[in-house]
């Protein structure tokens, strides 16, 4: 197997003199054609700043075309704005505002959610008192006003059968083995691996273990950084007392086909990476994806039609 399946992500460590000379927090956003819901994210933000760590924020517009870059720099000039020229996907747009920032935790935020509390002071003080602590994330509260299930098992050829994307999910023989695999304890816990859209990452284990993995254009790479952590020895921990109201698929609701084709996409590249001794299960497992997805495709065609 070529080794552009294992190859690390790296980048340049920070220049001491850069750093602020208390904790720094740094707050990565990806809009995409959110303008509306960007700017009410950036408001949270500002409207619940942390108080033990000073801030700095961090936008990455991935050649939006509703004006959201301009928007953004008109409402907030104190927010460094980087301007893609084309959609460069997920990973690679936060690993620019990674590199361009300078906190020694990075938050990952999406654009569609809304800050609630002091949850950035709630997990920046857990991150500082524990220091083997590489991700951290919390509690996505959705519309409903219920938690949604964002800490994750890391994916199997079996579990993935009840994946929150799997048609089988839907079925109530299998909805309890869903939960089983996604779920939001009420409880400080460690975990494999959490929901990318609210996402702290200390920078120490960043440059121990390299950026997200830019192959994942979209979908997946949480998982994989969660993995490539812990399997470099730094905990991955779920803290339920930090909240952020999630609108959900702001950006992806209007291209849906496309979205699910990168998900699945993502997880054959996960399979391919992660398990690359196993190369015959793999294409049929790959098999089984395109299957799947064509499946999804004729149902919601015929949902339409009718």
């Amino acid at each position: 197997m070529s080794d552009r399946y294992s190859k690390p992500l790296t980048f340049e460590r920070q220049s001491a003199d850069a750093v602020s000379s208390g904790h720094l927090l740094s707050v990565v956003i990806l809009s995409y054609n959110t303008a509306d819901t960007t700017l009410r994210c950036l408001d949270s933000i500002y409207d619940h700043a942390p108080t033990i760590a000073d801030l700095e924020v961090v936008v990455i517009d991935n050649n939006s075309s509703d004006a959201s870059a301009d928007a953004i720099e008109e409402r907030f000039p104190n927010v460094a704005l980087i301007r893609n020229a084309s959609n460069r996907g997920f990973s690679a747009a936060c690993n620019q505002g990674i590199r361009a920032s300078r906190g020694e935790i990075v938050l990952l935020l999406n654009s569609d959610t809304q800050l609630l509390d002091q949850s950035l002071d709630v997990v920046v003080d857990y991150m500082i008192r524990n220091p083997d602590i590489g991700i951290a994330g919390g509690n996505m509260i959705g519309p409903d006003g219920k938690p949604q299930p964002t800490c994750h098992v890391f994916p199997t050829y079996k579990n993935l059968l009840f994946s929150k994307t799997s048609l089988f999910s839907g079925l109530n023989i299998f909805r309890r083995k869903y939960a089983k695999y996604r779920f939001a304890p009420n409880k400080i816990t460690d975990v494999d691996a959490m929901a990318g859209g609210f996402l702290f990452l200390r920078r120490e284990a960043l440059l121990n273990v390299g950026l997200l993995d830019e192959r994942f254009f979209f979908y997946v790479e949480d998982i994989d950084i969660a993995r490539r952590m812990k399997d470099a020895g730094w905990r991955v921990v779920f803290i339920p007392k930090a909240k952020v109201a999630h609108l959900g698929g702001a950006s992806t609701a209007r291209h849906p086909s496309k979205s699910y084709a990168w998900h699945h996409k993502s997880l054959f590249r996960y399979f391919m990476k992660h398990h690359p001794w196993l190369l015959p299960i793999n294409l049929v497992f790959g098999l089984g994806l395109l299957v799947h997805y064509s499946l999804w495709w004729t149902i919601n065609l015929l949902r339409h039609k009718g």
